[in-house]
């Protein structure tokens, strides 16, 4: 593998000596840690399944777009090769890019004021991506509404083909569960193009982020940047914050509170939390379905996603008036009525 290292390096530097190292992320891509005359980067190479020339150039505009905002955290920026682009094209039609390495280590959780500093920045990127000026004809990402495209090997005869022909044991409980999340989304009444868009990171959870001195300072891995209901990023993000705080209540109050004092959204939208919320999870089920006939293991993020999938549609439905009353609080616009 480093030979195909050398050809991206190639193209950034000549004749640079460097080092290269692991980096403990980077499960889609091809990641390492490149050292540079005592500089560090962050060099890729893509998945080709789900990496396009255009979904690299949103990246790299989005990212190019938020350094330019001068937002409380920072973003990895795109590199120039010596040819002035923001991305290789290899040989074997593979796409590399290297991005400036931001330090920094994982945020944690664990009490009110870190909820909150997790809801202030999962609202700041909100509110950033809904100023991105979009283009005519700029490619938009996919919508996790499009739970059949997320992943070029997971159509609907490929999802249907991979629990027909389960590649480990999955209980009947959980395909049930499955199929009956399935079901109610085809059946919603509620209408997706009616809820505000914008571009959505979809994938703001704490193992994506960079603290430091108790701060929030880096949103990474923009692989899933796409047009998407606005209301999608902050029930991601609440999705995730209910799982890791195991359901309590004053941290995901805290949550809110943060997330509302940059971003507020109408009470039109809270109605769409739980459809939201299913979308969200069969899209990811559907992504790994994709890794796994692009050769990946997925058995142990499969079965975590469904378990964890299950367990807060159980929790929103347990705790509907109180989440409800927490958005009316902290997150509905004051001139909604």
């Amino acid at each position: 593998m480093n030979y195909k290292f050398d050809e991206v390096i190639r193209h950034y530097f000549q004749y640079a000596e460097y080092t290269l190292e692991a980096v403990p992320f980077g499960l889609t891509n091809t990641t390492k840690v490149i050292e540079v005359n005592g500089e560090r980067f962050i060099i890729r190479i893509y998945n080709s399944h789900i990496k396009t020339i255009g979904g690299l150039e949103l990246e790299s505009q989005v990212t190019a777009f938020l350094h330019k905002a001068q937002a409380s955290f920072e973003v990895p920026i795109f590199l120039h090769t010596c040819n002035g682009k923001d991305y290789v094209v290899m040989r074997d039609g593979s796409l590399a890019a290297m991005t400036t390495f931001l330090e920094g280590k994982l945020p944690q959780l664990s009490d009110i004021d870190k909820a909150e500093k997790f809801g202030r920045l999962v609202g700041e990127f909100s509110f950033q991506m809904s100023e991105f000026p979009m283009k005519k004809n700029m490619y938009t990402g996919i919508s996790f509404y499009n739970m059949y495209n997320i992943h070029p090997l997971a159509n609907r005869d490929s999802v249907k083909s991979f629990f027909a022909n389960l590649p480990f044991e999955l209980t009947a409980e959980r395909f049930t569960f499955y199929q009956a999340m399935i079901t109610e989304i085809d059946n919603s009444h509620l209408d997706l193009e009616v809820l505000p868009r914008q571009l959505v990171h979809h994938d703001v959870l704490i193992y994506n982020l960079l603290g430091e001195s108790g701060e929030i300072t880096g949103v990474l891995d923009f692989d899933f940047i796409g047009m998407d209901a606005a209301f999608m990023e902050l029930t991601i993000s609440l999705n995730h914050i209910i799982q890791e705080s195991s359901g309590s209540l004053d941290l995901i109050a805290a949550f809110l509170q943060g997330y509302g004092y940059v971003r507020k959204h109408s009470s039109f939208e809270f109605g769409y939390l739980r459809l939201l919320t299913q979308i969200y999870f069969v899209a990811v089920l559907h992504f790994y379905i994709g890794q796994h006939y692009a050769g990946a293991a997925i058995e142990s993020p499969f079965t975590f996603m469904i378990d964890q999938f299950e367990r807060n549609i159980s929790w929103l439905a347990e705790h509907d008036v109180q989440i409800q009353q927490l958005l009316h609080k902290y997150v509905m616009e004051t001139n909604a009525t």
